[in-house]
C-alpha cells in the first residue's frame, strides 16, 4: 500500500511516498531531520546559516561541518559536469571606484580540503539549489536503508526515489504533460526559467522549462539548469550526456531526447 504526506519547507513543497504504511511516520522524521541538517548549513534566508562564516571568510580558509562540506562539494561538481553553466559563485559587485577583481574568479579556484574551504576574495556562495537536491537523493536513500521501503522524496521540482517501486513505477508529474515513470532508484527535476542559479545570474532565452531524468537528483537538476543556460544548443548537449530529457520552448513547442521515454508516459 503506497502512503503519502506532504508539509512546506526551505520555501518548498516536500512530499514523501512510501510503498509501506507503517513507515510513513518514521520516513517523514528521517526527511524532516535531513532537510533541516541542510538548511542550517547553507540557506543565505537563515542568518545562523554555517555558508554565512564562509562567504565572510573572503579568502581565508574556514572549517565548516562535514555537512556543509559535502553540500559543496556537490554544488562544485555540478559546475564542473556543466563547464560552469550552473556555478554555486557569484562575484560581488566591486564598490564605486575601485577596479572590478581581474581575472574574475571561477569554480575551478575553490578549494574544499576535507572540512576546510578557501575562496577566492570576492565570492560568494549560493547553493541552495544544488544543496536542495542533493538532500533529496540523501534523504531517499536513508529512508529505503533505514526502514527497507519504497520511498519518493519531492523537494519542490526536484524527485529522488529509493528501495522498490510501487506496481507502475513511481508516477510522477511533468508539468504539462501529465505524468511519466521512474523505475526505482531513478530521479527527475524540472527547472524553469524564471528560475535562477546564485545572485545576479538571471536565466533565460529559448527555454521555459526543461525536465531531466537521470540516476541521482542532483544531475537531473544540475543538467536541467544547465539546459536553460545554454539555449539553442541544449539538445544537443543532452544528447550527448545520454540524458533523458524534455524541453519546452518560449512558444510552446516540445522537445524531447532519444532518452525520453515517452511508452512510460501515464
Amino acid at each position: 500500500m503506497m502512503v503519502v504526506t506532504r508539509w512546506s519547507a526551505w520555501n518548498e513543497e516536500i512530499e514523501v511516498q512510501v510503498t509501506e504504511g507503517a513507515a510513513l511516520g518514521p520516513a517523514e522524521d528521517l526527511v524532516v531531520t535531513v532537510l533541516a541538517e541542510a538548511e542550517s548549513a547553507c540557506s543565505l534566508q537563515r542568518g545562523d546559516a554555517e555558508i554565512h562564516a564562509v562567504n565572510l571568510a573572503q579568502g581565508s580558509p574556514v572549517q565548516v561541518s562535514t555537512r556543509l562540506a559535502r553540500l559543496l562539494r556537490s554544488a562544485l561538481w555540478v559546475a564542473r559536469m556543466t563547464d560552469g553553466a550552473v556555478s554555486p559563485l557569484a562575484v560581488e559587485d566591486s564598490p564605486s571606484g575601485i577596479p572590478p577583481i581581474h581575472p574574475e574568479p571561477t569554480f575551478a579556484d575553490v578549494q574544499v580540503d576535507n572540512a576546510t574551504v578557501l575562496a577566492p576574495w570576492g565570492v560568494f556562495f549560493d547553493i541552495a539549489d544544488t544543496a536542495k537536491a542533493d538532500t533529496a537523493d540523501r534523504a531517499a536513500a536513508l529512508v529505503a536503508s533505514d526502514l527497507e521501503c519504497g520511498v519518493m522524496v519531492r523537494i519542490g521540482s526536484v524527485v529522488a526515489t529509493a528501495g522498490h517501486p510501487p506496481a507502475g513505477g513511481w508516477q510522477i508529474p511533468v508539468p504539462g504533460d501529465g505524468a511519466v515513470e521512474l523505475h526505482a532508484g531513478t530521479a527527475m527535476a524540472t527547472v524553469h526559467a524564471d528560475d535562477s542559479y546564485g545572485r545576479d545570474n538571471p536565466v533565460g532565452g529559448e527555454w521555459e522549462q526543461v525536465s531531466v531524468i537521470d540516476d541521482d537528483a542532483l544531475w537531473a537538476y544540475g543538467a536541467a539548469a544547465a539546459a536553460i543556460q545554454r539555449g539553442v544548443g541544449a539538445v544537443t548537449w543532452l544528447e550527448e550526456q545520454d540524458l533523458a530529457a524534455r524541453l519546452v520552448d518560449r512558444a510552446g513547442r516540445v522537445y524531447m531526447t532519444d532518452g525520453w521515454s515517452r511508452p512510460y508516459a501515464a
